[in-house]
């Protein structure tokens, strides 16, 4: 019987790892090393399909010696040891993140990326559609907690439009959809500066236009709200 662990962990990752796997071999055979580096995720396939590796290496592992009890017992406890071992927490977080990156545009796509590749998506991100000029939409499973004084709102995030304007800078705005109120509904620039993030208006001297532009690009790249 093989070790309930590894069965778990095996199950866990199954899809993830045959769909990228497949998708990562044609990135191959289409893209020049310049287009791959782009595709950090290529990499994290990489660190899964090591780590399934290992799974199977130990799976042999546990089935040797099974009739003997106390000895399979020690090797139960040893194998479990050498998995939580192996599976440091920045090697779970980038197979985590992989479960994201099965979702992703990216995975199939064979252009040459002009929107600064994987650099788009944090842990919790995958991109939902892009252009392939200079934009791009990407959903997530997050929230965001603002404040109004002294009064918490707590906002789901419906989704992030990350833009690349003329000079070649990228701004990223965020759709927020408040969790008590849905009507509640926000886009605000979003920006990160030693380690603190920022969340500003996109209203300018009460002119609207940018705010109806954003809305309309959200949209045309796939928000729906």
């Amino acid at each position: 019987m093989a070790n309930e662990l590894i069965e778990q962990e095996k199950i866990k990752y199954k899809k993830t790892y045959s769909d990228m796997m497949f998708a990562c071999d044609d990135l191959r055979q289409m893209l020049d090393e310049s287009e791959i580096k782009k595709r950090i995720f290529i990499s994290k396939v990489d660190e899964l399909k090591n780590y399934m590796n290992f799974l199977d290496k130990l799976e042999i592992e546990s089935k040797m010696d099974k009739n003997f009890f106390k000895k399979l017992i020690n090797k139960e406890k040893n194998i479990d040891n050498k998995i939580h071992e192996y599976m440091t927490t920045d090697k779970k977080n980038n197979l985590n993140k992989l479960e994201k990156c099965i979702n992703c545009k990216c995975k199939n796509c064979v252009s040459e990326c002009s929107m600064n590749g994987c650099l788009n998506c944090r842990e919790k991100e995958y991109v939902y559609e892009c252009n392939k000029l200079n934009g791009l939409f990407t959903k997530t499973s997050e929230t965001v907690t603002l404040y109004n004084q002294d009064e918490e709102f707590i906002f789901n995030v419906a989704g992030y439009l990350v833009e690349k304007d003329t000079e070649g800078n990228f701004n990223r705005y965020v759709y927020l959809i408040d969790s008590k109120d849905y009507d509640n509904q926000h886009i605000l620039k979003y920006s990160k500066f030693k380690g603190e993030e920022y969340y500003d208006s996109v209203i300018n001297d009460d002119n609207q236009g940018e705010l109806v532009r954003l809305n309309e690009k959200f949209i045309k790249l796939g928000l729906k709200v």
